[in-house]
């Protein structure tokens, strides 16, 4: 029996909101456990706490967060896991740190600003 994609996306769009989650979380693990290992250092959270055998989420405790979080901090930092330069606009100019200060002060005040208004119009 041959099976194109648009059969598929049909049977998909017959299913409950909850029942697709569970399709494209199982495609989605499908898809990592097809990576090689290198690409995938630590699994998502999501991925450890789901049981896929017995389709059901466990939150996370504390500790389980604390002993990831210790996890990343002792694995060691790849070369291709740098953010500098990657966010980088090349056409920003040059400016001191009293200047830059000064813009971050001027956004944080309209920022609070903006707040209080909010929370004025809601009393």
């Amino acid at each position: 029996m041959a099976v194109n994609l648009e059969d598929v996306v049909k049977l998909a769009e017959q299913l409950d909101p909850t029942q697709q989650n569970l399709l494209i979380y199982r495609l989605r693990v499908k898809q990592m456990r097809q990576r090689p290992e290198a690409e995938t250092a630590q699994p998502a959270l999501t991925r450890r706490y789901f049981d896929v055998q017995q389709e059901s989420y466990r939150s996370p405790s504390r500790e389980d967060l604390i002993r990831e979080t210790e996890g990343l901090r002792d694995t060691p930092p790849r070369p291709d896991d740098s953010l500098l330069g990657k966010y980088a606009n090349p056409n920003v100019p040059e400016t001191s740190a009293e200047i830059f200060h000064a813009d971050m002060h001027a956004i944080v005040t309209e920022w609070e600003q903006e707040l209080d208004e909010f929370y004025n119009d809601e009393s």
